[in-house]
């Protein structure tokens, strides 16, 4: 089913889980981000739920690689392995003391944003629509999991979801692309910085 975020929440459905925001397919700049969901590692997952709920709350579709291993191990896992051996062979993968992986991390493109504080700083200072958006042409496009856990992909399944709640959907219908309804699409949100107002205000909400 869908799951609607709550601010304040960790439990609403799971945290990584399906479509629960339908996604603003104006952001088509792939964003991945490297996070846990062990709650016992409590700075790390707190940080890790800001960015989740700072992009959920823009709209922004994005690709979660969870390095709680038992999360990993629940799935297929092959999304998550592609991007980590990926970003070992470039040198992207930042880490602390004692060689232990900074969570989270987030990558724009391939190229790295940095954590919570540098994603809401760019977010502050009206930079990081222009990332999302794919605005400067001559940046370069190097994606971590091309054609995987695609914003296509997220919003057939949101599409799917909603018509299934609706009772207007055949489990053995096939899905083609502008099936959604006027409405659902619609619904998809105003200006970028209309839905960036909130996200602004991830940083005090979410502490």
């Amino acid at each position: 089913h869908r799951c609607d975020i709550v601010p304040g929440r960790s439990d609403s459905c799971a945290m990584y889980g399906s479509v629960r925001v339908q996604p603003d397919p104006r952001y088509i700049a792939e964003v991945v981000v490297l996070v846990t969901t062990l709650r016992a590692k409590r700075t790390e997952y707190n940080a890790c739920k800001r960015v989740k709920d700072l992009l959920e709350i823009k709209r922004v579709h994005f690709k979660p690689i969870d390095f709680n291993r038992d999360a990993r191990q629940a799935g297929s896992g092959e999304s998550e392995q592609i991007a980590i051996k990926r970003l070992l062979e470039q040198g992207k993968l930042k880490t602390g003391e004692n060689d232990e992986l900074i969570l989270p991390q987030v990558f724009i493109d391939g190229f790295s944003v940095g954590g919570i504080d540098d994603l809401q700083e760019k977010e502050d200072d009206d930079t990081l629509d222009a990332l999302l958006l794919r605005r400067d042409p001559t940046r370069k496009v190097d994606e971590i999991l091309p054609g995987m856990m695609t914003i296509e992909q997220a919003l057939q399944e949101f599409c799917i979801q909603g018509r299934e709640e609706e009772g207007d959907w055949d489990d053995d219908e096939e899905y083609e692309s502008g099936e959604c309804d006027e409405e659902e699409e619609e619904e998809v949100g105003g200006e970028p910085d209309a839905a960036g107002a909130g996200a602004r205000q991830i940083a005090s909400k979410s502490t």
